[in-house]
């Protein structure tokens, strides 16, 4: 972890490096050529790219990420693991683990996302209504539903058993949350895997077991996946 804190003071330092290197500053040149030998015209992204990889981090947004995650609180950081599982941004998800191996313990709805298996028969063993408890703005199969965690190294086989596990618990294969707040309109349960988690397995899976394609959103998005799989 970076032991700077301020993500303006990175910034500054990248345009500093930038104006040497512009200047024609020897010292510029050599940090620049050591990460990027090839480089001709310095942009400021370039810069951060340098800053990042002195600092022992492959990209300025994993660089930019660390130094914001010193700052979180736990909830905090159980809240951006959520959005990581929820935007399918699997380096965040790894890292938020590695530095803190419990977090997806942090409520249910993580649990399910990450596919712990143990962690909902658990939790599931003591409290069956834990099904269907809305955690956050999604019930715990929309929080299975719209994870991308199987597309950064989940186990599906766990994740086709968190499902069974909530579905012998109670879940609604129809289940939706309004589109923002307020809205009578609510993205699905099957939406949410086919065509906003690319997950055809758990998509079969909700049909198999009754979801309503008629949702208003899952045929028409599935024509844009590049793909016939949705479709079928």
């Amino acid at each position: 972890m970076t032991d700077m804190t301020s993500l303006d003071k990175l910034r500054r330092q990248a345009r500093s490096l930038r104006r040497a290197w512009d200047a024609g500053d020897g010292d510029a040149r050599a940090r620049v050529a050591a990460v990027l030998p090839a480089m001709q015209t310095l942009k400021h992204a370039d810069a951060l790219h340098v800053l990042a990889r002195e600092q022992g981090y492959d990209s300025w947004p994993k660089l930019k990420f660390a130094t914001e995650a010193a700052t979180l609180d736990r909830a905090a950081k159980a809240e951006r693991l959520k959005h990581a599982l929820y935007l399918g941004q699997p380096w965040i998800v790894s890292a938020l683990l590695q530095d803190s191996p419990d977090l997806g313990e942090a409520d249910f709805g993580l649990q399910c996302a990450l596919y712990d298996l143990p962690g909902v028969r658990a939790l599931l063993a003591k409290d069956p209504g834990a099904a269907t408890r809305i955690v956050g703005v999604r019930s715990p199969l929309l929080h299975l539903a719209f994870s991308q965690h199987l597309h950064g190294g989940g186990d599906p086989e766990a994740m086709m058993a968190v499902a069974e596990a909530l579905l012998s618990a109670g879940a609604d294969v129809n289940d939706g949350y309004p589109f923002e707040p307020g809205a009578e309109h609510h993205l699905s349960a099957l939406y949410g895997a086919l065509c906003h988690g690319r997950n055809m397995r758990l998509g079969e899976w909700l049909l198999a077991n009754g979801a309503d394609p008629n949702d208003n959103e899952s045929l028409y998005h599935a024509t844009e996946l590049g793909h016939l799989d949705a479709l079928r």
